[in-house]
């Protein structure tokens, strides 16, 4: 039985609408998409006040109407999490079997489902159903690994991967990622990508979840 962890704190503005003010409901470009996911990591980090590595998943179970569900035992093979939005926030279910490493990304994936609505594919793109999945992860890594904080560090010498990872507490591969999203390394061959669904309904039996 999966307990609930992190009822938001009460917030005299709810943070996820502001994120989600952030998006137009019009189609946008993915670079333009990717841009604001980049601004929503920064409003996000700003307002929990975190300035340094790593950055706390509690900065997601503290958001107010948004609440994370931690199961030892996954209902779907190889699912890494999986959530549905609300108007007021929405759930995150999160696979605790998950090395933390992975969990961190993968809570901050399903974050980016909750703030998009569940939309992100039909807002971002046509035709390509890969391209919210690795919207949210893009979003994820930028929450973990802000922009500034990596070019500060790879700037003063610091481009050991596995070192890195270790001090932003990502697997070694979103390291490499990031990197190159940033255009700090020119060649990474292999992008992260997760299995997740935004169609978990936890009030409800096991035996009537959808995925």
């Amino acid at each position: 039985m999966a307990q609930r962890v992190g009822c938001g704190r009460p917030q005299k503005v709810r943070l996820v609408q502001c994120l989600r003010d952030l998006t137009p409901p019009w189609a946008i470009s993915i670079r333009k998409a990717r841009q604001i996911g980049e601004r929503q990591a920064k409003l996000l980090l700003a307002d929990a006040g975190i300035t340094a590595p790593p950055v706390p998943t509690e900065i997601v179970s503290r958001l107010d109407g948004v609440d994370i569900y931690p199961l030892a035992e996954i209902p779907v093979k190889g699912l890494l999490g999986a959530s549905k939005p609300s108007a007021k926030g929405g759930d995150i279910l999160i696979n605790a079997t998950l090395p933390m490493p992975e969990q961190r990304i993968t809570v901050l994936h399903e974050l980016k489902h909750i703030i998009d609505g569940g939309h992100t594919t039909r807002l971002h793109q046509r035709g390509r159903s890969s391209t919210g999945e690795q919207l949210c992860t893009d979003f994820a890594l930028s929450v973990l690994m802000p922009a500034s904080w990596l070019r500060n560090d790879w700037k003063s010498g610091q481009r050991d991967t596995a070192v890195l990872a270790e001090r932003y507490q990502v697997p070694i591969e979103a390291v490499a990622q990031r990197l190159h999203d940033l255009g700090l390394v020119k060649r990474h061959s292999r992008r992260i990508r997760h299995q997740t669904t935004c169609q978990w309904h936890p009030q409800k039996d096991s035996k009537e979840r959808s995925y």
